[in-house]
């Protein structure tokens, strides 16, 4: 009886840190994500270039957005401003943020307080960089194909493709539980079963 409810102690554990593991920052691409990333163009922006990306929220809260960024001279030299307007132009958050932090070519999270009622909404994100302390640019990523209720703007001009942009929603995740869970029994068998090998 004890040891029936050491176990049952233990997996109330288990699902317990399985559930806190499982709450993570989900991204939704707005870019076709079967597109080969070697064949994104670069577009360079030097400083007080701005660029707009159109897209329509897949979750009902927002909590920032993931660009895929690189530049060229010092990343601690730049800054970049960003504002999110609704589907009426009104502006829903706006920030500033250092690339002091960015690891170049990989996606950089831009955070904010959390948007509600988002969902089937559509925003638009203008994009500037800001200040620039070298002769060098900020690089964004052009991912080829126009996606539905997109619009891709680089200073002014419409570009015939899509900003490599992520949204990210911090929320529990199904399939994050799912594998977590499956890898966590997966692993108390085999050590059962290496116990009963060795006994």
């Amino acid at each position: 009886m004890k040891r029936k409810i050491g176990w049952i102690i233990f997996a109330l554990i288990l699902i317990a840190c399985i559930c806190l593991y499982a709450v993570v920052d989900k991204n939704h691409s707005i870019y076709d994500r079967e597109i080969d990333s070697s064949e994104y163009i670069s577009v360079e922006l030097a400083k007080g270039d701005t660029l707009t990306q159109s897209f329509v929220s897949e979750e009902d809260f927002l909590d920032g957005i993931n660009i895929k960024i690189s530049v060229t001279g010092g990343a601690a030299e730049k800054e970049v401003s960003y504002m999110l307007k609704d589907n009426e132009g009104q502006k829903v958050t706006s920030g500033k943020m250092s690339l002091e932090d960015l690891q170049s070519g990989k996606y950089f999270a831009l955070k904010f307080d959390r948007i509600s009622g988002c969902k089937g909404q559509e925003y638009t994100l203008e994009f500037t960089v800001s200040q620039s302390m070298d002769d060098g640019t900020v690089i964004v990523y052009d991912v080829p194909g126009v996606q539905e209720d997109t619009n891709f703007t680089v200073r002014g001009e419409e570009i015939e493709g899509t900003l490599a942009l992520r949204t990210i929603t911090h929320r529990f995740d199904v399939e994050t539980f799912v594998v977590t869970a499956i890898f966590a029994v997966y692993v108390i068998l085999f050590i059962k079963w290496l116990a009963k090998v060795f006994k």
